[in-house]
Parts: C-alpha cells; sequence; structure tokens
C-alpha cells in the first residue's frame, strides 16, 4: 500500500458520511426536476447526519493520534468515534428540536406562488368576481383575480386612511368600505364615495344590491345605492360583531362576535336571530362553505362548525395547530389558515377530524386570506405583497 494512500479504517468510515450527504441531496433534485406545483419538505433528522459525521471525524483524529503517538491500534480510533458521535448526536437534536418548535409538527411546505408589492401598510383583503381588492394606508388598490400576473385594476379611495372593513357586491361592482371614521360607499369603475354612516365599521358583507355592516354589536342592512347618511334598520345582539358571511342561498348571515357565532335570517329589511352556538374563543374572522364555518380565534384556534341547519349550528372540531390564527379560507376540503410570523397552514377537512398538512413559512406574514375559484389569495405582510397560490396543487 502506498504510504500516502487512505488507511482502509478511515475510508470505511467515510463511507456512511457520503451516504448521509447526498441523500438529501439527491432528494433535493428530484424536487427541483418534479412538475408537481407544490411539495412537502421533509429533511433528514439532524441528529442522525450529525451523528454520523460526529463519529467520523471523532474516529479519525483519534487514529490520526494513535498513528502519531505510534501506538497503532483500534482503541484510540473507537473512543474518538464514539465521543464524536455523541456530540454530533446532541447538537443535532438542538437543531431537530428547534425545528420543531418552528414547525410545530407540521411538515414544511414550498408552495409556488404569483405575488404583487402593494403600496403602503394593507390591512384587508376582499375577492369577488374577477377582482382583488386590498385595502389600507394607501386607500383601496384592486388587481385581476383571473389574471396570471395580478395585473393592477385601479386605486380607489385615496383621501381614506385607515381603512378596516372591505366588500365588493357581486355583479354590480359597487365598493363597501369602513373605517374608524365611517362607511363609505363607491361605484363601480369610477367616482367619489358617499359617506352613508359615521359609526366605525369592524366588518362587511355584500349581496348585489345591499350590503350588511356590523357596528359595534349591531348588524345593518344598507343599500348600494344609498346617497346619504341616516339610520339603517338592522339587529342588535349580544356582544361586538368581529366578522360577517353571507349565505346568499339560503338569505342568512352569520356573525362571529366576542361569544358565539350567529344565525340572522334575511326577510325583507329585517334581520332575524334563528340560531347560535357559543365559540371557545373570541370570533376574529370567518368563513362559510358548503355547510360548514370555521372561525379563526387568536390564541384559541379555529372552531369549525356543521351549519346544514342554521337554526342548530354544532360544533364539530377545534383546530390548534397555530400560535395565532388571524384568518382561515375554505376550499373545498381544504382550510388555509393565516397564522401570521409562521406562515400559512393548510388543513385536510376530509379526515375524522381536521388534519395538518403542512406549514408554507414562504408565504410570509399572513395575516388575512381569502380563497376564490380554486385559487387562495395572501396578504402578506413581511414583505408587502399580494401573494396568490392555487389551493388544490
Amino acid at each position: 500500500m502506498h504510504r500516502h494512500s487512505i488507511p482502509r479504517r478511515a475510508a470505511l468510515l467515510l463511507v456512511p458520511l457520503a451516504l448521509a450527504g447526498t441523500a438529501p441531496e439527491l432528494r433535493a433534485q428530484r424536487s427541483s426536476d418534479s412538475s408537481a406545483v407544490g411539495t412537502v419538505t421533509r429533511p433528514k433528522p439532524r441528529s442522525l447526519v450529525l451523528g454520523i459525521a460526529g463519529a467520523i471525524i471523532g474516529g479519525l483524529a483519534g487514529f490520526g493520534f494513535s498513528r502519531g503517538g505510534k501506538q497503532p491500534g483500534s482503541g484510540m480510533t473507537l473512543v474518538g468515534a464514539a465521543a464524536g458521535g455523541l456530540a454530533g448526536f446532541f447538537v443535532g437534536r438542538q437543531f431537530d428540536e428547534r425545528r420543531a418548535v418552528n414547525y410545530r409538527g407540521a411538515p414544511a411546505l414550498r408552495i409556488p406562488n404569483v405575488a404583487i408589492q402593494l403600496e403602503g401598510d394593507p390591512s384587508v383583503l376582499a375577492v369577488r368576481d374577477s377582482e382583488v381588492a386590498i385595502g389600507g394606508s394607501a386607500g383601496v388598490q384592486l388587481f385581476s383575480a383571473s389574471d396570471p400576473r395580478l395585473a393592477p385594476m385601479g386605486h380607489r379611495a385615496n383621501g381614506l386612511h385607515g381603512v378596516d372593513a372591505l366588500a365588493l357586491a357581486p355583479g354590480t361592482g359597487w365598493l363597501a368600505i369602513g373605517s374608524r371614521s365611517g362607511l363609505y360607499l363607491y361605484p363601480p369603475v369610477r367616482g367619489p364615495g358617499i359617506l352613508v354612516g359615521r359609526a366605525g365599521v369592524s366588518s362587511i358583507a355584500a349581496a348585489d344590491t345591499r350590503i350588511f355592516v356590523a357596528v359595534d354589536n349591531r348588524v345593518e342592512i344598507v343599500p348600494v345605492t344609498a346617497d346619504s347618511e341616516r339610520p339603517w334598520p338592522g339587529t342588535t345582539l349580544s356582544a361586538p360583531v368581529r366578522d360577517l358571511a353571507l349565505d346568499e342561498a339560503r338569505a342568512v348571515i352569520w356573525a362571529s362576535t366576542d361569544r358565539e357565532l350567529v344565525a340572522l335570517h334575511l326577510t325583507g329589511d329585517s334581520l332575524v336571530l334563528i340560531g347560535s352556538v357559543p365559540l371557545p374563543g373570541i370570533g376574529l374572522r370567518m368563513v362559510i362553505d358548503e355547510g360548514v364555518a370555521a372561525v379563526a380565534m387568536g390564541e384559541k384556534g379555529v372552531a369549525i362548525f356543521d351549519i346544514t341547519d342554521a337554526a342548530h349550528p354544532k360544533e364539530r372540531n377545534v383546530w390548534t395547530g397555530a400560535r395565532f390564527a388571524y384568518d382561515v379560507s375554505i376550499d373545498g376540503s381544504r382550510m388555509f389558515v393565516a397564522a401570521g410570523p409562521e406562515g400559512v397552514y393548510l388543513v385536510d377537512l376530509n379526515a375524522d377530524g381536521p388534519h395538518t398538512f403542512g406549514l408554507a413559512r414562504s408565504l410570509g406574514f399572513a395575516s388575512a386570506l381569502v380563497s376564490h375559484d380554486h385559487h387562495t389569495f395572501i396578504l402578506d405582510r413581511r414583505t408587502n405583497a399580494l401573494r396568490r397560490i392555487i389551493s388544490t396543487y
């Protein structure tokens, strides 16, 4: 054997390192070459990789020490390998624990998305028909929901600062904007807005000719053609209303409050309470879809209800995978949860209980989202951007 060649024992020690380093690389190549829209990343445990690497490095160091001391043998090699392996294992376990805390046991998702930069400080998001509306300190920015690049469609309410609620009326295109200073209605395409109420608005739901407005603990009905400020008909609930959702097929307005989920039946210009169910937390944002309601409750997670019978809604499950649930949307059997700095959680509603499919951190600080026409639109406060993903990837 040549005196500069690697001893057989050292060469054998290098084999596990090569295998440990190559497997993730091959997986990464397969992921990058895949034509799938989204992938689930399941990395090799760092404790295993660093344990193997530490054993190899420690074994080589021990072997070198024994050779330098002119005491060749396997004793120092084994001692070095054991010490290095243990050190690598414990360091790797710290990495694994940190990752587990960051992802709370959910696999990491890489979901391709289309993004467009926003002006000002965006705070609310609404999608209807083929339009996306973003409200915030710069008024309301409009984008095409169907355009591959989310092409801008215009800018409304430039002089209105601090948009707290937003809705687009289907078909007619009227824009309803709520702020601390009051409720404004903007005609389709162009024209100045009209102040039709001075109270602060927390949420808006829109039909084609009427909008439903949450003002403190009241839900009011306002026609989109209103041209002046006056008292509007409605009903008063027992707690402040945080969000509204319209079930047009059944003429039911759903309201999430500080205490409960409430069903209001629309009869003419009247709203009649027909059902309610307690909430496990404060209902910040909500969505309804095909007999299911989901309510984001901040640190309490997301409560899921069966609302097939509006008069008797029933709690089905509570999902608590996120540190704080800012908003929620549903597309078919998939639920998307805006979890702020964590990103967006994807949850499967098909199973006996909600099952967390994964967490997409790459979607930024997700503060609001809406699913529409097999796409989910996300407000990313980290990069000040509107993002769109395919819901059914």
